[in-house]
């Protein structure tokens, strides 16, 4: 955390340390030293660290003493230890069980964005964040909601004030505002987000911005406004023009979108473009992926593989994302005065740690971490989901009916398509009416998506199409960004079964097809994050995920796509407490009855 051993007594012991006047606790041998500072590769280096910090950096001068721990890495490159300026930790996963195998693949530092866990459990849940990540050796930062649901009139009213929002940008572990995902408030001139923003200025934090769609015009709308950064650029032109602009652009390759090969253009085509405000970020990876290609180590390698230099790719991972977030005097290079952050790297195009030391001490070798695992403060599980999220008593199968509108046997209706993992397009279909409701066609692939809708209890009922798997219902609790349990499927029984097992799960995702029970991953943190290690919540999703593709799914991750049916702000329709959301026109082009 922020001024770690900072004091005067300790500034004092690493000058002696760096003077020879004092023994280190560790000291690094032969290395070849990747300074990111001067972009250059040192030859037979030495390290020394006392305490959690580094004293002194250079040619070996003096032999240690025998009271220091002396590490050979016999001409290993040292590299600093890795930053992710705007990571995803809350949902499906926990920050604990991510920490170690983040920390193994070679991050030692990050800044998450909990909008999730706040928008489904309220401020308590960022406070128990801080507390259960304050004294892991992966030095986790946060950033604070303030677009938290993002459409007010629609999904409810912000979860934080203003006057919170400032309560919480005064303590030092929040480095920024969260990303602010619904832009067109913002050039609307949206008072409630203009007053935080104005507040994130005075504090001298940043301002995360969301802004694809937007246009040159906008973008420099923005810009004034006071965003700092944007994650959202999907090729070379989107990303050159957020860095004209006087953005920091970070370059997203993740579980969301993995777009490096046209970023990489910027970089890689155009040797004279400054990178100095570029950054490496997965936006967010599932738990999968980790386990199978690491973490920011992953990036730093896709990069190498695009074309960017090694020294360029390592500085998007490290020093550019810690001089972003006002930290490099601590992370993010290897000097002295700094956090002893630093890898052990063989290959410079793999980038794959054999050891990792964080805070000055050996946390992971050979991709296996050597920390313990803290245990879950038992308070998260006893958080109360906010009140629009409360789950109805009893649901049954005539909660998903849809009544007609009309008297015709058959009625044209929108639907959301899916395109792709993320994004949506609307489909107008056309189904039969039976007894004064609208049925789906035995011969289609339409399946219907309900949301807890507005008014307490019910649900908002439309249509979906593009999944491909015919399935009877798929309950899910966590839905961004609302986060009210939403349900899919054609068979009501099914889906109302499905729901049911979710409820009884404490939340979570459950898949049942004809009558039984075939799957689930149980979320019982506020019904977005898991208990489970790593590799047990990993196993649960493939699961489903192979259950799905079994059943006809083209989608590569449909467990993630099914998330976002409901993320109001990205294109370009959603389904929103309210009904259909065409996100372009901004408004609700199908309004359901709950039955």
């Amino acid at each position: 955390m922020v001024g770690i051993g900072s004091t005067l007594d300790g500034r004092r012991t690493l000058m002696e340390v760096g003077l020879g006047r004092r023994e280190p606790d560790l000291c690094l041998l032969n290395g070849r030293l990747l300074n990111v500072y001067s972009g250059e590769i040192l030859e037979a280096q030495q390290i020394l660290v006392s305490g959690k910090r580094i004293a002194y950096v250079g040619p070996a001068e003096r032999q240690p003493g025998s009271e220091t721990e002396v590490i050979d890495v016999e001409r290993a490159f040292l590299v600093p230890g890795f930053v992710d300026a705007h990571a995803h930790v809350d949902f499906f996963a926990n920050p604990l069980t991510l920490a170690p195998f983040l920390l193994a693949s070679g991050t030692t530092a990050l800044m998450a964005d909990p909008h999730d866990a706040v928008g489904a459990l309220g401020s308590r849940i960022l406070e128990i964040l801080v507390e259960m990540t304050r004294d892991l050796p992966l030095k986790f930062f946060f950033s604070v909601p303030v677009a938290t649901p993002p459409l007010p009139e629609i999904e409810g009213e912000p979860v934080l004030t203003v006057e919170e929002v400032e309560k919480w940008l005064r303590r030092p572990e929040m480095r920024a505002i969260s990303e602010v995902t619904p832009w067109p408030r913002i050039i609307s001139g949206d008072e409630d987000l203009l007053r935080k923003f104005e507040v994130a200025r005075r504090l001298e934090r940043r301002i995360e911005g969301h802004t694809p769609g937007a246009s040159y015009e906008k973008l420099n709308a923005l810009v004034a406004a006071g965003l700092t950064s944007c994650h959202e650029a999907i090729n070379a032109r989107e990303a050159r023009d957020r860095l004209r602009l006087g953005l920091h652009v970070m370059l997203r390759h993740g579980s969301i979108r993995q777009d490096l090969e046209h970023l990489a253009e910027l970089v890689a085509g155009e040797p004279s473009v400054d990178t100095a405000r570029l950054m490496l970020t997965p936006d967010w990876m599932d738990p999968p992926s980790i386990l199978e290609r690491g973490y920011m180590d992953s990036l730093v390698r896709a990069a190498v593989e695009q074309g960017i230099r090694p020294m360029i790719a390592i500085q998007m991972a490290t020093v550019n994302p810690a001089r972003y977030l006002g930290l490099d005097a601590e992370i993010g290079g290897i000097a002295p005065g700094r956090l002893a952050d630093i890898l052990v790297v063989d290959d410079l195009r793999e980038v794959m740690p054999r050891l990792v030391i964080a805070n000055g001490r050996i946390v992971a070798r050979d991709g296996e971490s050597l920390i313990e695992q803290p245990s879950l403060p038992a308070e998260a599980l006893r958080l109360a989901w906010l009140p629009h999220r409360v789950l109805p008593r009893s649901v049954e199968a005539r909660d998903f009916e849809v009544r007609s509108p009309g008297l015709a046997d058959w009625i044209t209706v929108p639907a959301i398509h899916i395109v792709d993992r993320t994004i949506t397009e609307r489909q107008d279909v056309s189904l039969p009416i039976r007894n004064g409701h609208i049925r789906l066609a035995d011969d289609s692939d339409v399946l219907k998506i309900a949301l807890l809708n507005a008014d307490l209890p019910g649900f908002r009922t439309a249509f979906l199409t593009g999944l491909g798997a015919r399935v009877g219902g798929l309950a899910s609790s966590l839905a961004h960004e609302p986060h009210r349990p939403m349900v899919i499927g054609r068979r009501e029984k099914d889906m109302a079964l499905a729901f049911q097992r979710m409820q009884e799960l404490g939340g979570g995702l459950v898949l049942a097809h004809d009558g039984r029970l075939l799957s689930e991953i149980p979320l019982p943190i506020g019904g977005v994050m898991s208990v489970e290690p790593l590799g047990v919540l990993a196993g649960q999703i493939v699961r489903m995920n192979e259950l799905l593709q079994d059943m006809g799914c083209h989608l590569d991750n449909p467990v993630f796509t099914i998330g976002f049916l409901t993320f109001s702000t990205l294109p370009w329709i959603r389904l929103t407490p309210q009904g259909l959301r065409d996100v372009k026109e901004g408004r609700i082009v199908w309004p359901a009855s709950a039955s």
